[in-house]
């Protein structure tokens, strides 16, 4: 959606690591172009990276619907 719409570079930053080795939880944020859109917390960092990107998409949507 990113590359589709030519929004810029899309990364993922990690903000938080925490709890026991055995039951981590990793918060991630979504930057596009050095914007920060949205944030998204799992058991592993692939796992919050998907919810971010998810929430990403949600409002990347949202905002399409308002320009409509």
């Amino acid at each position: 959606m990113v590359q589709a719409r030519n929004l810029g570079k899309l990364s993922y930053e990690l903000l938080e690591e925490s709890g026991p080795d055995h039951s981590k939880n990793f918060t991630v944020q979504v930057n596009i172009n050095g914007a920060i859109f949205a944030a998204g917390s799992g058991k592993t960092k692939k796992g919050a990276e998907q919810i971010a990107a998810y929430e990403t998409i949600l409002l990347l949507k949202n905002h399409e619907e308002k320009d409509v």
